[in-house]
């Protein structure tokens, strides 16, 4: 267990904007040129003599991905996780073969597949596959990266509307094939990566997209031709390229620390640098000493012992490693010494994580002690902090215009010049207009006497001031033949659901960080001037004509004697030999331009490096490690330290051995999460590509050494672990965890049950029940006072992740709130203070899947500091599996954890309630079961059972009390607008809140009923809790507790924002009633996706529902709420009927009696 935390740091303040790089003016910066930078890019470009691997072209060849695999494997080497590699050279290419493998077999397995069922639909696609048919070029787009081809293409066979901002599909960086459209991949495939996918260009109709194809042998400008594109939903290969392209690199450099890597030594000698100069300053660590320690031998002389340092044991072993081994292997976080011994003239430490959002995390304890860092890539949610430090803010603060003898203003110069010349070359194709005799005779299609007999002839026809217009005279000669281009693709209307998003929106957000091309936030917009193709006429095809007689046609001097009927098909055939023309001329520039756009990146790098030397840290992901090598490369670096890298594949890791690299630090935990494989089966037996340098060198007996004081976990939540972490030991700060609002003392519970697992339409595993039931206790902690965002519900399945998002978003008590629902494999590195974590698995097969996987359930048992509660079947995985045996008995002992009921412990009168199923949280006000029976301020009895809320909120139902101003006494309920049947206005009652909470259907239906809370742009209340019904009968109707009758019915529930204790919350926005009905699938799709998660709702949202239809449904609920109250027929009026009745109720005790509710009414 990777324990955080150690002693703390010496505070300095970090700056508020850009540190000493922004004091409120652009401060210049003397610019010298680094040329390591180009001979690094010119050394990696030039052909070797070495492995085959090295040449390989950066981005798949066609032949790579269409090769048929007519059943056979490709031959992949597999990564020894026992034992040393012969060589160097072996170990690099092994690595990149397995990693070469995992980023293109997707796709691969997507050609394949297609070519066999050209006609296959999404939906029936074994691989993954996502098609676009009626795919057209409409133009090209020349970036600084490179020229683009814009493509328009249809969806149809999805069959489902694209919610394109929560959608993996077209992701910047993924690569995907295209095919014409008479082909289906039999001879013809071109290979392209999505360059930008601006939102603006996906959800127009047709939507659009800008590719770039994989070489300038491949591009491709026809406008009239059709395309069928391909990608895999599995793959992402802009991640993998740059790594591919570092492992290639690093065959023609020095490979620091290949002994330990590479020939798996375990006497590890101390890093160079410290054997020059073995002495340290440590006084960082014994605050209070003084310089006692400034000055310490930590290579022969004796360490320090001194009680001052804030540091145990471990911790002190761990620093002791990481300063004295060039490679140290740590499950825990690194100290600050590092830094206090760096002098002026070192190049900057690097560190990287996995994760942005890990990234994210190291830099801001950084901070703390080191303001001047810089972080590489502008993906960062931290917009206090890590923003400000961003490369791309601090070249905002301060220009840098140019770099003497750099290479970025003659490379911008020499860019516009080939755009210049593209643009022209490629007029023909932007005109709109058939082609001219000048451009035919341009490319030598006609020659200099046709051309004339063309233009004589058609002015015969035309008057002089008609035939002057440009492809005047090829209009008057194809006259009757030329016909519109069938050549775009056509705005569609399918009436489609829209596409369930199978990706949590971190993990998508974390690909779509680092598929970005430029730090910039222009992030999918590409950039650079633009052209588009208007092409819109073309010959006439016949049948009954010669179609293929071209070139005796063109032989003739007079074209006027060519038959009319052949003139359509000849003026077709004249129009590919001058696009072929065009696009032989134009790939040759394209290699031109592309070499241009390789010098403009390594200009930008020469100014970058003068603004990354002047910096003490540089961080940046493992992907950025390889994106950005070259301009790491140029600082010299020596120390290099790695975080989760035990959840990194080996050879991202790899990458980080600069050719000056004397120190290498790996921080990781090597029992969480293995990496991550596209293809699934090169993850474990026999390939192991999952298994990272860090478990590889702990497998090999490399020492390390593991933290084993741990600092988030209550200890009651720790002993969960402690099969997996036997000398994990407690941190003193872990012991004064405050209790869990609502559970008294019981900061942990496992909810053992045996409802029944089930599978939903994409075969991910979900259980119902306890979805239901993981909703129900959610909602109890929120109205005891827990924030939603202190609440992480985890569960192994996806299936069930949708489902108790899509539960949370429905509740009545929850509308509006931000819900943390993941999935175990994309929370490592996350913590909170109270996780709710849903095993699903039960089935009489004991079969539990994922469960039996150790490193995704020691992440998923680690995530909690104050309060975690596991719901599942115990009795079943504990015969499953060894290891949740263990976990089970853990929690079963000293105090008894373990049981067929959750114990919720009511905050006033410290009585405990046993919740076995679902519908007993309907009984629930937050508190236990007595009656609350303390007075309102209005002075009548509350009428709700015990809650935690204060009364002011309550709203009251029973007969007013007041006099009014006319004398009489007011006829309506306390909580209502005072009124007289005399002609005097209403009054409002100033003290009358408006309902904060009411009590209506829930999601699911097997527990419907509950407390729910609404929202008003004023006040907030609470009304009166209704009894629940069983899941196995029909659901008890409840009268709405809100708003006045005259304006709501009471069916109909109120959307809220819930107040917390402490900071008041602002009011919701809304002033209406949300109403829950049955929307158009599309739109309750949108509505799921909108009304919480991490994308706020759009304004739009709002209209999707009409309002015609949301007035039925209302009336429909009505009268079948007072058909179930009542008995009465439908058609009745629920609120003239509610106000006659005295309702009554059961619920039940905890030891099985029953009781007569609080009577209700007047």
């Amino acid at each position: 267990m990777a324990a955080r935390g150690g002693y703390k740091p010496r505070q300095r303040v970090a700056p508020a904007v850009n540190g000493n790089h922004n004091t409120g003016r652009k401060q210049p910066i003397t610019a010298t040129l680094n040329t390591r930078i180009r001979n690094y890019v010119k050394d990696t470009r030039a052909s070797s003599d070495g492995p085959s691997f090295v040449n390989q072209r950066e981005i798949p060849t066609s032949d790579e991905i269409s090769a048929p695999l007519d059943g056979r494997d490709f031959e992949v080497q597999v990564n020894r996780v026992a034992g040393r590699w012969e060589s160097r050279e072996q170990y690099l290419s092994d690595h990149y073969g397995l990693l070469r493998e995992d980023g293109v077999s997707s796709l691969r397995a997507v050609v394949d597949e297609f070519r066999v069922q050209p006609h296959i639909l999404e939906k029936d696609s074994e691989e993954d596959a996502q098609i676009y048919e009626k795919v057209f070029i409409v133009g090209l787009t020349f970036a600084h990266s490179g020229v683009a081809a814009k493509v328009t293409f249809s969806l149809r066979r999805a069959e489902k509307k694209i919610l394109w901002q929560q959608s993996k599909r077209l992701q910047q960086g993924t690569i995907v094939a295209l095919t014409p459209a008479q082909d289906m991949f039999s001879s013809v495939c071109k290979v392209a990566v999505v360059a930008a996918r601006p939102l603006s260009g996906v959800q127009a109709n047709p939507s659009e997209v800008d590719i770039f194809f994989s070489s300038p042998e491949e591009i491709e400008i026809d406008p009239q031709q059709e395309w069928i594109m391909v990608e895999s939903s599995n793959g992402y290969f802009e991640a993998y390229r740059h790594t591919l392209k570092s492992l290639q690199r690093m065959t023609r450099e020095a490979f620091p620390l290949a002994n330990y890597i590479v020939g798996v030594e375990r006497d590890i000698c101390p890093p160079w640098y410290l054997q020059k100069q073995p002495m340290r300053d440590l006084s960082i660590l014994f605050p209070g000493t003084g310089r006692k320690y400034a000055q310490v031998d930590i290579l022969d002389g004796p360490w320090p012992d001194d009680t001052t340092s804030d540091l145990d044991a471990s911790q002190v072993a761990a620093l002791r490693r990481i300063l004295r081994k060039e490679l140290a292997v740590v499950q825990g976080p690194p100290g600050t010494v590092l830094l206090e011994n760096k002098r002026d003239d070192d190049p900057p430490i690097i560190v990287a994580a996995h994760t942005n959002h890990a990234l994210d995390q190291l830099l801001r304890h950084i901070a703390s002690f080191e303001p001047e860092f810089v972080r590489l890539g502008g993906m960062t949610l931290d917009e206090e902090i890590i923003r400000p430090r961003t490369l791309y803010e601090i070249k905002q603060a301060t220009k840098i215009n140019n770099v003497p003898g750099g290479m970025k203003g003659q490379a911008y110069s020499n860019l516009k010049n080939i755009i210049k010349d593209m643009q022209a070359l490629l007029q023909p194709l932007t005109e709109g207009h058939p082609l001219s005799e000048d451009v035919l005779k341009q490319y030598g299609v006609l020659d200099e006497q046709q051309c004339i007999s063309l233009v004589n002839g058609a002015a015969e026809w035309v008057d002089t001031s008609r035939h002057r217009a440009a492809g005047a005279a090829m209009i008057t000669w194809a006259s009757g033949e030329l016909v519109h281009a069938n050549n775009r693709t056509m705005p569609e209307s399918f009436l489609f659901d829209y596409e369930e998003i199978e990706l949590e929106y971190e993990k998508l957000k974390e690909i779509e960080a680092e598929g970005r091309v430029r730090d910039e936030d222009e992030f999918n917009v590409l950039r650079g001037e633009r052209i588009t193709f208007k092409e819109p006429w073309t010959g006439q095809e016949r049948a009954d004509g010669p179609n293929n007689d071209f070139e005796s046609s063109l032989a003739t001097r007079d074209l006027w004697k060519i038959p009319s009927k052949s003139r359509g098909p000849l003026y077709r055939h004249m129009q590919q030999r001058v696009k072929k023309a065009i696009l032989e001329k134009l790939r040759r520039m394209m290699a031109l331009y592309q070499e241009q756009t390789i010098n403009l990146k390594i200009g930008k790098w020469e100014v970058d490096t003068n603004y990354l030397s002047k910096a003490k840290i540089i961080g940046c992901t493992t992907t950025g490690l390889s994106k950005y090598r070259p301009l790491l490369d140029s600082l010299m670096p020596k120390i290099v330290l790695v975080e989760e890298a035990a959840e990194t594949l080996e050879a991202f890791v790899t990458a980080a051995c600069f050719e000056t690299l004397e120190h290498l630090i790996l921080v990781g935990d090597h029992q969480q999460l293995r990496g991550h494989c596209n293809d699934k089966q090169l993850a474990g037996f026999p390939w192991f590509l999952d298994v990272s340098m860090f478990e590889r060198l702990v497998r090999n007996q490399v020492d390390f050494t593991q933290l084993t004081r741990q600092r988030r976990m209550h200890p009651e939540i720790r002993r969960a672990l402690m099969s997996i972490y036997p000398q994990l030991e407690d941190h003193h700060s872990v012991l004064s965890r405050p209790p869990v609002p609502g559970m008294g003392h019981i900061p942990s519970f496992f909810f053992a049950h045996n409802w029944p697992e089930d599978t939903d339409s994409v075969k991910s595993k979900v259980n119902r029940t306890e979805a239901v039931m993981v909703v129900g206790f959610f909602n109890y902690l929120v109205m005891n006072g827990l924030e939603t965002k202190d609440i992480s519900v985890l569960t192994f399945y996806n299936g069930q992740r949708k489902l108790i998002l899509a539960g949370l978003r429905a509740h009545p008590n929850l509308q509006g709130e931000k819900f943390k629902v993941v999935t175990v494999d994309s929370y490592q590195g996350e913590e909170n203070e109270v996780v709710l974590l849903s095993l699903v698995r039960s089935n009489e097969r004991n079969n539990i899947g994922f469960l039996s996987v150790s490193n995704r359930v020691c992440v998923g048992l680690s995530r909690a500091r104050r309060g975690f509660y596991l719901f599942g079947n115990a009795r079943m995985i504990c015969k499953a599996s060894k290891m949740w045996t263990n976990v089970v008995t853990a929690m079963g002992e000293n105090p008894p954890r373990v049981g067929h009921y959750l114990p919720l412990i009511c905050e006033t009168h410290a009585r405990k309630t046993r919740v076995e199923t679902p519908d007993h949280f309907n009984d629930n006000a937050g508190g236990c079961l007595e009656d609350c029976g303390d007075k309102l301020p209005c002075g009548h009895a509350c009428a709700l059972k015990c809650h935690p809320f204060t009364h002011d909120k309550v709203v009251c139902y029973q007969r007013c009390i007041k006099v009014l101003a006319c004398g009489h006494q007011c006829k309506e309920r306390c909580h209502a607008e005072c009124k007289c049947k005399c002609d005097f206005e209403p009054v409002k009652k100033a003290s009358s809140p408006a309902p904060l909470l009411s009590y209506e259907n829930s999601f699911p239906r097997a527990s419907r009923g509950g407390p729910y809370v609404g929202s008003s742009p004023s006040k907030t209340a609470l009304g009166r809790p209704h009894v629940g019904s069983s899941p196995s009968k029909a659901p008890r109707a409840q009268p709405y507790v809100g708003s006045s009758p005259s304006k709501t019915p009471r069916g109909s529930p109120m959307k809220r924002t819930r107040q917390s204790r402490g900071k008041p919350r602002s009011p919701s926005p809304t002033k209406h009633p949300q109403v829950l009905i049955d929307l158009t699938p599309e739109a309750q799709a949108y509505r799921e996706f909108a009304a919480g998660g991490h994308i706020q709702a759009d304004a739009a949202t709002a209209a999707v529902a009409k309002e015609a239809a949301a007035k039925e449904q209302l009336r429909q609920l009505d009268e079948e709420n007072a058909a179930a109250l009542f008995g009465d027929p439908v058609g009745t009026d629920l609120a003239a009927r509610t106000n006659e009745l005295r309702l009554t109720g059961t619920r039940q005790m905890n030891d099985g009696t029953t009781e007569q509710a609080a009577n209700y009414g007047e």
